[in-house]
């Protein structure tokens, strides 16, 4: 029962948050500067690990459906495969997971480190809102970063899958590229967007939250960290299953 309320209450906690800032995003224009520096910092140095992880998924996807259209002599559709698993599904998870992992964890260890130096605090002193100040960058920069890496994602992975069908079931490009056209729509795409956007979300509030509630040093920062990519490993696939429920 404790853990329970324990638990609400940092739901709770995490609600209030958010909504400060949202509300401190009014002045989102007067932080561009570094807003721009936050959304080159997780794009750009998200691409390798991003490029990497789209290709092989590609890859292992038409790896395996292309084994079994074989059966049925219907190579034809594997382009749609790779393409509709990505849109609809693994290139929004699978980016939101690599950018938890690189980019939440970054960020939760970079404020957790200035709360427990006591560095909000003297933002506080100089009567500079921390929120304002930290936050509302970091989540503008999560909240547009997640649909680019996530575009980005499914176009790398149809390639990496027509690389297997090419070299390994002689599909050709025309063929791949008319069964995506035929069966992925503006919907799939549309949705796997809004996913992206909702992953983003969670991955800049949880982040933050978990870097401004930094306790114990250190050891307070590793553990605040772990915390922090934990909790948004488990909302992202839980905000999966919520927004695949309502859009499909």
């Amino acid at each position: 029962m404790n853990r329970f309320l324990v638990l609400l209450t940092r739901a709770g906690e995490m609600l209030i948050f958010l909504f400060h800032t949202f509300y401190w995003m009014k002045n989102a224009f007067k932080m561009r500067k570094e807003t721009f520096n936050q959304i080159y910092r997780m794009g750009i140095g998200s691409l390798p690990v991003v490029s990497l992880m789209a290709i092989f998924s590609g890859m292992v996807l038409a790896l395996q459906a292309g084994h079994e259209l074989l059966k049925f002599q219907a190579t034809q559709a594997l382009g749609a495969i790779v393409a509709a698993s990505l849109t609809r599904e693994l290139g929004p998870v699978l980016t939101g997971l690599i950018v938890a992992g690189r980019v939440g964890a970054s960020m939760t260890a970079e404020l957790g480190t200035m709360k427990v130096s006591e560095e909000i605090d003297a933002l506080k002193a100089m009567a500079i809102n921390p929120i304002r100040f930290l936050v509302v960058p970091r989540m503008i920069s999560s909240l547009l970063i997640m649909p680019i890496l996530t575009v980005y994602t499914n176009v790398t992975g149809i390639m990496g899958g027509f690389l297997i069908g090419r070299v390994q079931l002689n599909v050709r490009f025309y063929p791949y590229l008319e069964g995506i056209a035929k069966f992925v729509t503006l919907k799939d795409i549309g949705n796997g967007l809004v996913k992206a956007l909702v992953f983003g979300l969670i991955i800049g509030l949880v982040s933050c939250f978990e870097g401004f509630h930094t306790e114990g040093g250190a050891r307070g920062v590793g553990e605040a960290t772990t915390r922090a990519v934990v909790i948004s490993f488990l909302l992202i696939l839980m905000a999966d299953y919520v927004v695949t429920h309502l859009l499909y």
